[in-house]
């Protein structure tokens, strides 16, 4: 009778401690996608090229009174007509913006032989031609709504995926524990946490001494049905992450990510921990009242 009712507490101590580790989940990656007005993006992958041929540079201009040449701004010189591929070097920092005309890609760092600040401007005939532009690196989209924005995020979606230790270890596909929509206006990027036992590979971002900036694998392409906005897919890196969303009206940026709620109602594997528990316990529990009453 004592060998039955430890083997029943040894069985209980397992369950309870396989499902603290289904519940804690070192690994999270989030998946969104968005049409947006406005995109920011940091490379972080070696020489990266782009198919911008047909894109117009325009170059800042010492002569602010000089008259505009379109597709350049006031303020801008005509540098010429890009006919091929622009490798972009590490650490290349870039804004896309859309218009109703073409595509534009401010450098907010210089590259080759143009400054910072110049822009190139595609027609949308040739982005189209071109084909989706892919990276590695940070990615902020949109900006927040308020009085007078053009750079805002139209709509979109979001998904995290998470797996738990046990799941690793099975070898189980991660799961998705939360998923969303983004409003018209959701300025957003994917950051990442450090934990006592991971680490963030993403830069850190100013002022905040715990937060990163998480890297992902991302897109962006013209959307071939006229609707307005640059469409973005973008996978983060596995890790602590989480999704930021900062919008008009509100003092501190909003963190999403899943509870241990959603996480127990999405797993598999406690799914399955649930199933052998009911097998088990009309064995259990009877070697349990035994030694209940034994003692």
């Amino acid at each position: 009778m004592v060998g039955g009712s430890a083997t029943a507490r040894s069985m209980i101590a397992f369950l309870v401690l396989a499902t603290v580790l289904i519940l804690v989940s070192p690994s999270r990656t989030i998946q969104l996608q968005a049409r947006t007005l406005s995109a920011q993006v940091e490379l972080t992958s070696e020489p990266l090229a782009w198919d911008l041929t047909g894109a117009t540079v325009c170059v800042p201009s010492a002569d602010v009174e000089a008259a505009a040449t379109p597709p350049c701004g006031d303020g801008e010189t005509v540098a010429g007509t890009i006919d091929g591929p622009v490798v972009w070097p590490r650490d290349q920092r870039l804004v896309l913006n859309w218009t109703p005309e073409r595509m534009s890609i401010r450098l907010l760092t210089e590259a080759e032989s143009w400054p910072a600040g110049t822009t190139l401007r595609v027609s949308w005939a040739d982005a189209a031609r071109n084909g989706a532009l892919a990276f590695s690196g940070y990615l902020l989209l949109g900006q927040e709504m308020s009085a007078g924005a053009t750079g805002y995020v139209l709509d979109g979606s979001y998904a995290i995926y998470e797996q738990g230790l046990v799941s690793g270890w099975i070898g189980w596909s991660p799961e998705i524990t939360r998923d969303g929509e983004i409003r018209r206006g959701d300025q957003l990027q994917i950051i990442c946490s450090p934990l006592f036992f991971q680490t963030c590979e993403g830069a850190r971002i100013d002022g905040r001494s715990d937060q990163y900036r998480n890297t992902v694998m991302a897109s962006i392409s013209v959307d071939h049905d006229e609707m307005a906005g640059l469409h973005v897919v973008a996978t983060g890196a596995e890790a602590n992450s989480r999704l930021e969303l900062a919008y008009a009206g509100r003092d501190r940026v909003l963190l999403i990510k899943p509870s241990w709620v959603e996480r127990a109602a999405a797993s598999s594997s406690l799914l399955a921990l649930s199933l052998l528990f009911s097998l088990l316990a009309p064995l259990l529990l009877p070697l349990l009242e035994r030694a209940t009453r034994k003692s």
